[in-house]
C-alpha cells in the first residue's frame, strides 16, 4: 500500500511540474497580408509556416488577409509568409526576454508581390523583412523599423536595376 501512495504522489509531482514547464501563450501576433499589385488590397488564400526554435512547429492555410496567432515567450520564432505565384517573406520574433507573465500585443501588415524573371530576390529566402525584439525600456515587443527600412530599400534596388 505504502509503494502505491509513493507512485501516485510522484506521478502527481511530475504531472504538475510538466505543466508548469510549459509556455503560456500571451503574445498575440495580429498580420494583415496584402498585395503590391494591387496597391495593398487584402492577398487571400495564402499559407503560414511557424518555425519555433528552428523546427517548423504549424503551417496554416488561411482564406482570409488577417490572421491572430498566439505564440510563446521564451522562444525565437521564424514565421513565413508565403502564396503560390508571389515572393515568400518571413519574420523574426525574439520572445526570449519577454516575461512570461506579460500579456503583449504586436501587428505586421506583410506585402507580396509577384515575381520577374529580371528581378534578382532570392535573398529574401534567408533574410527576414523584419525583426521583432523586447525593448526593456518600453516592457512591449518592438519591430526594428532601421532594419526593415534597409531591407525594403534592398528590394526596390532589386526591382529597379532590371
Amino acid at each position: 500500500m505504502t509503494w502505491i501512495k509513493y507512485i501516485v504522489v510522484t506521478t502527481l509531482l511530475l504531472s504538475a511540474s510538466h505543466i508548469n514547464a510549459q509556455k503560456t501563450n500571451n503574445i498575440k501576433f495580429i498580420v494583415k497580408l496584402k498585395s503590391v499589385e494591387n496597391f495593398g488590397a487584402k492577398l487571400k488564400n495564402s499559407t503560414i509556416y511557424i518555425f519555433k526554435n528552428g523546427f517548423i512547429s504549424d503551417s496554416i492555410d488561411f482564406k482570409k488577409s488577417k490572421l491572430k496567432l498566439s505564440l510563446s515567450s521564451g522562444c525565437l520564432y521564424k514565421i513565413e509568409f508565403t502564396k503560390k505565384n508571389y515572393v515568400n517573406k518571413h519574420v523574426i520574433i525574439n520572445s526570449i526576454e519577454v516575461p512570461e507573465k506579460k500579456s503583449i500585443r504586436i501587428k505586421a501588415d506583410i506585402s507580396l508581390f509577384k515575381p520577374k524573371a529580371s528581378w534578382n530576390v532570392a535573398f529574401l529566402n534567408h533574410q527576414p523583412v523584419s525583426i521583432a525584439n523586447y525593448n526593456f525600456l518600453k516592457k512591449k515587443l518592438e519591430w526594428n523599423f532601421d532594419y526593415n527600412r534597409s531591407v525594403v530599400e534592398k528590394i526596390i534596388l532589386a526591382t529597379i536595376h532590371n
